[in-house]
């Protein structure tokens, strides 16, 4: 049916263009699409007639004809030209309508005036009677009086919902989920982007991990919902992170999870510290969407945000494919690479040494000079600290942090009783805990001191191990 499909950029291309709604045709062929690239993947089915709490499986929303003509006979907006033409959910309605009548069916922005509004309130709103079309505000000023034809065709019907599931296990169950919301019809960013970018991260996972690692391409919110309630304990999901917009060229932005306080929140904290434009807040700070439904009382499953912002094209219909920037969906890949490498690398040290080690000596050559440091990138001696370090914003906030090499040796031996962890040691001396990590690794070859790695998810607020 599509020629061999080679990468995320491409399944995009295919899946973009597609009216994926909470529970229609469109959104279920698109499924089937995703499956189909990341091989171990799965889909999950939650019946039709399923519900939890206030929550049913949304009605599957089918449209059979769905067109606005002017008074001359000219087609204004066509679902089946663009879906976003028309408001989701709208009811069957067949007739003429004068312009002042329709102008209350109508969806606009004069803020946005040459761009067509992706009109999203009613697909949590089912059986509500309403129909209507989203123009561009340029369009609608210059509408003739008269009569306009409106012939819209749907139907609502009982259908089972989907989402796709994908998941690495590694040595021990405790899960970290990456959750986003798949629908939204032709629009890019605004949700399927952060659904390939979770699915890129879980696919790019080294064979062997500590954790466990999974990614959910859910319907937005009442997928999650669904999941979160039948799946949250048996998966084992301990954290989650919601993603979207992560192709937006725009600011990196991290909400943390409500209680603002776990260890992953700190760990994005840590690792945006060293990117530019970046920033935290807090929960649901500045947008929220599939979070909610894991991070409650019921659930309690913490789940902070990751995404870029602000997204100018937002619910529109220039949120498409030419918007999606290869480098910033790269870049939110890279973040979450790190995060995982901090989940799987943080530990506890412990001395093995009985005096003091003497770091300049030849046989340990552990000593880093802080007067050399500036130059530390391209010096032959450091550049095995160096070599994971691919951003260059964090190289510079290593060479930056020269007077702090110091305390960082001098912390090493004053700590190394399992006081503190190799993020602790990080986080105190200022410097990115793959740099750290990686000389602490050094000190480890040389026999001066053993590891021991801490669950993320054994950790408490207060950051002591459990």
């Amino acid at each position: 049916m599509y020629k061999k499909i080679l990468n995320w950029y491409q399944i995009l291309q295919i899946l973009v263009p597609i009216d994926r709604y909470l529970n229609n045709n469109g959104i279920h062929k698109a499924y089937k699409i995703l499956k189909s690239f990341y091989k171990g993947s799965k889909i999950l089915v939650f019946n039709k007639n399923l519900k939890a709490g206030y929550w049913s499986v949304p009605l599957a929303w089918e449209v059979i004809e769905a067109k606005l003509k002017s008074p001359n006979g000219k087609i204004i907006a066509d679902y089946f030209r663009n879906p976003i033409e028309v408001w989701s959910n709208s009811c069957s309605f067949v007739g003429k309508i004068k312009k002042k009548g329709l102008i209350k069916h109508l969806n606009f922005d004069k803020r946005r005036p040459n761009e067509t509004l992706f009109h999203y309130r009613n697909q949590f709103r089912e059986n509500v009677g309403e129909w209507g079309f989203s123009l561009p505000y340029n369009k609608v000023k210059k509408l003739p009086e008269g009569n306009y034809h409106v012939s819209l065709k749907t139907k609502l019907q009982k259908k089972n919902m989907l989402c796709a599931y994908y998941k690495k296990r590694g040595d021990i169950k405790d899960t970290l989920l990456l959750a986003s919301h798949f629908d939204h019809p032709y629009q890019a960013n605004d949700g399927i982007v952060g659904s390939i970018a979770a699915f890129e991260v879980i696919k790019r996972l080294p064979k062997k991990t500590k954790l466990s690692y999974a990614a959910l391409a859910a319907p937005e919110i009442v997928g999650s919902v669904f999941f979160a309630s039948k799946y949250s304990k048996k998966e084992n999901i301990k954290n989650a992170i919601m993603t979207s917009f992560s192709a937006v060229k725009s600011n990196m932005v991290y909400a943390r999870s409500a209680s603002k306080n776990n260890f992953i929140d700190k760990v994005f904290s840590h690792v945006l510290n060293f990117r530019k434009k970046s920033r935290i807040v807090d929960f649901r700070g500045i947008i929220g969407a599939d979070e909610i439904a894991f991070d409650n009382v019921a659930v309690n499953v913490p789940c902070g945000s990751f995404y870029r912002w602000p997204h100018k094209n937002y619910h529109s219909s220039k949120d498409d494919i030419t918007n999606v920037d290869k480098k910033s969906f790269q870049e939110t890949c890279d973040i979450f690479q790190e995060l995982i490498y901090i989940l799987e690398n943080n530990s506890l040290f412990f001395s093995k040494f009985k005096v003091l080690p003497k770091l300049s000596h030849p046989k340990l050559n552990l000593y880093i000079a802080p007067r050399v440091w500036k130059d530390s990138t391209e010096d032959e001696e450091y550049k095995t600290l160096f070599k994971y370090i691919k951003n260059k914003d964090m190289k510079h906030a290593c060479v930056k942090a020269a007077a702090n090499i110091n305390v960082l040796q001098s912390l090493i031996s004053a700590s190394a009783d399992g006081r503190i962890s190799i993020f602790d040691l990080a986080e105190r001396c200022k410097m990115p805990f793959i740099f750290v990590n990686e000389y602490i690794k050094m000190w480890e070859k040389k026999n001066l001191i053993r590891r021991k790695w801490i669950n993320p998810f054994k950790i408490n607020q207060n950051n002591d191990q459990i």
